[in-house]
């Protein structure tokens, strides 16, 4: 039954990582590559210092647009729908603006965690109460994954 599956059995294994020094441009870039929404933030040794987020950088644009207002942030940065009357060329300059900012300046700080050996239920619970659509995963303080809303549906799915 789902509520008994374990967070290592649907978690994703092999995790796109940032450094806190790559920039917005570089993690914007992963983020298509890899068809991914967001990535953990490791320093050299691999500890855990952040996050970023689709939901990181459109904040960060938005903080450089006068007019620009989110409706309904998505799941990928092309389909992000914005209020009508946004100027294309200031979203484009703002994007510019920040293009060479280390992504450790728009991380979201000690991002919480789960264990390897957790159970779904819990990585549920916690999206859910803090709206948050990724978890690193951790075993011995090591980052050996991270699951996201998509792991939980395509594990709900393959149970059903």
């Amino acid at each position: 039954m789902w509520y008994q599956m374990k967070i290592e059995d649907i978690m994703t294994g092999e995790i796109i990582k940032l450094a806190p020094d790559e920039t917005v441009r570089d993690a914007v870039q992963k983020f298509a590559d890899h068809k991914i929404s967001g990535s953990p933030v490791l320093d050299t040794e691999g500890n855990l210092l952040g996050i970023v987020s689709e939901t990181d950088i459109l904040n960060a644009v938005k903080t450089k647009c006068k007019r620009l207002e989110m409706v309904y942030p998505s799941l990928s940065l092309v389909s992000v729908s914005f209020i009508e009357g946004f100027d294309k060329k200031e979203v484009e300059e703002a994007f510019q603006e920040i293009s060479a900012t280390p992504v450790a300046e728009i991380m979201t700080k000690d991002p919480i965690t789960v264990n390897l050996e957790g159970e779904l239920g819990e990585a549920i619970d916690i999206m859910n109460k803090s709206g948050i659509n990724r978890i690193p995963v951790t075993s011995n303080n090591d980052v050996v994954g991270i699951i996201t809303r998509r792991d939980i549906i395509k594990g709900l799915a393959k149970e059903g």
